[in-house]
């Protein structure tokens, strides 16, 4: 049985793109969701603006293969502009 993966990826917007880097991602929610392998993918926003993403795949190789999802090549396209800094990800894998 493959070790399910769980990542958290932190979106920081630039000044007053929050609501829009919101609205960029949850638009592309349902067909990521949709992806082999996809368990969890819930989008959150902090007191900051900070936009997160707390996905869980069922492998590491179902995690990679939905970066060909063609939703995730227009998040990267649509979010770019809007952000202060590149999108951050933290892969991990339960501990027990």
């Amino acid at each position: 049985m493959a070790n399910p993966c769980t990542v958290v990826v932190t979106l920081e917007p630039l000044p007053g793109c929050a609501d829009e880097v919101q609205t960029v991602v949850a638009r592309e929610l349902e067909e990521i969701r949709g992806a082999a392998g996809c368990e969890a993918y819930e989008l959150y926003r902090a007191v900051d603006d900070t936009v997160w993403l707390i996905e869980r795949w069922s492998s590491r190789e179902d995690w990679q293969a939905h970066f060909d999802q063609p939703a995730i090549a227009r998040l990267k396209r649509d979010l770019t502009p809007l952000l202060a800094a590149a999108a951050t990800r933290r892969e991990m894998y339960s501990a027990r």
